[in-house]
């Protein structure tokens, strides 16, 4: 973005930067910025020897092999292009910031569980009231990881557009689309209005996984009277593994058999996830940390008094009763 105005103020000539050469640049940058946010806050301070990077990366470098590995065998193929192979490393390097963490939060949890008595769960819990900032910054990390995981799914995104009558389909990615029928009208009039607000025209859209049903989809396309601006009411179905979405694009003119596009997004689910789990860390790091002296602290129990014991004011004042 300071590219475009730092070139026009060196050399008197805005120069643009395109996608390709954006990509070039900052996605290297991001996975940088990523494995440090998995190495950083494990490397102790003029500290780090081989053994302990190899006590506290050793675990966490072999599941993000396994990931990389199993997404290669699943189809991700980085050689073919510069999107398989941006996306297979963040995928990567996502494993190793979220099991760096957890791993910490595990040893944490541990260490406080054998010397309290309690499971691990709860000196987890223990161990993050102790340092809320810290601990809440690792759950920023694991949101943010999660946000990456999403965004890298953007490589395989999956585009179609096809004219479709009734009964005909649509094959993508795991989905077959069947129009089930399509329609054309007008709204009903708002409240204090005789005129409709809108024309519509839309579809109903089966969707089959192989020969299973597992949804009906209703996109359909708005024109307000008000504007005359067309508006698409995009039909979205969502799951942790891919988004599907269906778009009414119109009519042909020429055979008046709509026009469907349809799109496959992976991991999308993820972003929002990961966006959650950020807030969550961040009010976690807002809250004040607890001491460790004050959650060991256990009260006493009061003590009672002796059967049988007589203050000595109360023997004078039996005394003066006599």
């Amino acid at each position: 973005t300071l590219f475009p105005i730092l070139s026009e103020w060196v050399q008197g000539t805005k120069v643009t930067v395109g996608p390709p050469s954006f990509n070039r640049v900052e996605l290297p940058v991001a996975m940088l910025l990523l494995l440090l946010t998995a190495v950083g806050p494990l490397l102790a301070w003029r500290k780090t020897s081989v053994e302990s990077m190899k006590r506290n990366f050793g675990l966490p470098a072999i599941l993000s092999a396994v990931t990389m590995a199993a997404l290669i065998a699943i189809g991700v193929r980085p050689w073919s292009d510069a999107a398989n192979f941006y996306s297979l490393v963040t995928a990567g390097l996502a494993m190793l910031v979220i099991s760096t963490v957890v791993m910490e939060f595990v040893r944490g949890g541990r260490v406080i569980a054998s010397h309290n008595g309690t499971s691990i769960l709860a000196g987890m819990l223990q161990l993050t009231r102790r340092n809320t900032r810290r601990y809440g910054g690792y759950v920023v990390h694991i949101g943010a990881a999660l946000v990456v995981i999403g965004m890298a799914g953007l490589a395989f995104n999956i585009d179609k557009e096809q004219e479709m009558g009734y009964g005909d389909k649509l094959n993508i990615g795991r989905y077959t689309l069947v129009c089930r029928s399509f329609s054309q009208g007008q709204s009903e009039p708002v409240p204090g209005a005789q005129d409709p607000n809108y024309d519509y025209e839309s579809a109903i859209v089966d969707v089959y996984q192989g020969n299973t049903l597992i949804t009906t989809m209703y996109p359909e396309q708005r024109l307000y009277h008000a504007t005359q601006q067309p508006q698409h009411m995009v039909s979205v179905r969502s799951t942790p593994r891919e988004d599907l979405y269906i778009i009414y694009a119109g009519q042909n003119p020429d055979t008046g058999r709509p026009i469907l596009k349809a799109r496959v997004n992976p991991l999308v689910m993820w972003v929002w996830v990961g966006l959650l789990v950020m807030g969550l860390g961040t009010l976690v790091a807002l809250v004040p940390s607890v001491p460790a002296t004050r959650l060991a602290r256990v009260p006493k129990p009061a003590r009672e008094p002796a059967v049988g014991h007589v203050s000595p004011a109360a023997t004078s004042a039996m005394g003066a009763g006599d």
